[in-house]
């Protein structure tokens, strides 16, 4: 077997295919953390917690 596996075009191009639309319908984990309405719950509530005890000194 000295010949070297060579695939069809149609092959690769069907792979392709599938490829790109499983990465189309994956959500990054970035655009998750982002979007998830409970982070951005508590980091809004933690921001503000982070505020109000940053400006208790000042009084």
């Amino acid at each position: 077997m000295n010949e070297e596996y060579k695939p069809s075009p149609e092959f690769v191009s069907k792979v392709m295919e599938q490829v790109h639309a499983y990465e189309a319908t994956r959500t990054s984990f970035v655009e998750w953390f982002n979007n998830h309405p409970f982070i951005r719950y508590a980091l809004a509530g933690g921001g503000t917690l982070f505020g109000v005890f940053k400006a208790v000194p000042v009084f």
